[in-house]
């Protein structure tokens, strides 16, 4: 039973690497986040902070497509195809298939979301050019470059030579690839003198890296729920609206539940429970006050995040439960 288990997750994870629209979402948010220094010089302030947000909430948009995208194709059209019905024909219970399939999603997820934030950790370092009197980082753009590069050489050759498919080749080779640019990137300085104490990263981006990480993980979880039993268009539909409303509802219900009693903070509370709580990543004090992040508010969100997942697959095993697969 632990072989076949294994086996859903490993084949789950092969499969979302290997979908055409994947590599597309992750090529193209890549050159979102190269673009983005172009985008946040328009500021009357410090135009680096703006970057950081705006890096940020891509990487989150582009973690929930990803999860939407992954979840209705190898979950709601592996049931409409009658795959699903194979696989737990094979003594493989409908629990461990759902649990099987997230995390096999939320495996590949987790990887392109790694090499997301190691590009915004490469473009934050350049930042954004100010004046005229600021000069290009060559060592960010030479090794970006060349990283870039080989990845794309490497993935064509694969494809040509050995039938690999480009898009999962392209995510692995760029993720290994990208983790060897940033360990270069620590030793070296704007000038290729090799000084960790003046490599420019900004390391205190990794704690918002992590809560938006965390927020990708939850809407996999409610993607997956969703994908058991809408298609496409209406998963899409259903979990950008979830991602609306757990952006905004702690803001406008949370003084209600927490102030009032009656009638009306349960019904807040009970909304809010319901809904996550996306609003945990908007970091702004770390972002533009450099103010860091508590290790404990972290573990706070993990742990949130832990049941909320576990709920959400409860119910998706549920849903499952009760779908015809025959």
């Amino acid at each position: 039973m632990p072989y076949k288990f294994f086996a859903i997750i490993t084949n789950t994870f092969t499969e979302t690497l290997r979908q055409p629209i994947f590599g597309i979402m992750v090529i193209s948010t890549i050159l979102v986040l190269i673009l983005c220094p172009s985008l946040a010089m328009f500021t009357l302030e410090d135009d680096n902070q703006l970057l950081k947000d705006i890096g940020l909430s891509t990487i989150m948009l582009a973690g929930m497509l990803l999860a939407v995208f992954a979840a209705t194709s190898v979950v709601s059209e592996e049931i409409e195809n009658k795959t699903a019905l194979t696989v737990i024909s094979k003594t493989v219970g409908r629990g461990m298939f759902v649990l099987g399939k997230f995390i096999g999603i939320v495996g590949a997820v987790i990887l392109a979301e790694y090499l997301l934030c190691l590009v915004l950790l490469m473009v934050i370092r350049h930042g954004v050019m100010q004046d005229s009197a600021d000069k290009h980082d060559s060592v960010i753009m030479t090794l970006g470059s060349v990283g870039l590069g080989l990845t794309f050489l490497i993935s064509l050759a694969g494809n040509y030579f050995y039938k690999w498919r480009f898009s999962s080749t392209t995510i692995i080779t760029g993720g290994l690839l990208a983790t060897i640019v940033i360990l270069l990137l620590y030793l070296l300085d704007p000038h290729w003198k090799v000084n960790p104490a003046e490599n420019h990263l900004q390391w205190n981006i990794l704690a918002p890296m992590a809560l938006t990480i965390i927020s990708v993980i939850i809407m996999t979880a409610i993607a997956v729920a969703a994908a058991i039993r809408f298609n496409l268009i209406t998963t899409l539909v259903f979990c950008c609206l979830i991602f609306v409303l757990g952006a905004i509802l702690e803001n406008w219900l949370g003084p209600v539940a927490r102030a009032q009693s009656g009638l009306a903070s349960y019904l807040a509370w009970a909304v809010l429970a319901v809904v996550p709580n996306i609003s945990f990543s908007v970091v702004t004090n770390t972002t533009y006050q450099g103010t860091p992040l508590p290790l404990d508010y972290i573990a706070q969100v993990a742990l949130y995040a832990f049941f909320y997942v576990t709920a959400c697959l409860l119910f998706a095993i549920i849903l499952f439960r009760t779908r015809e697969i025959g």
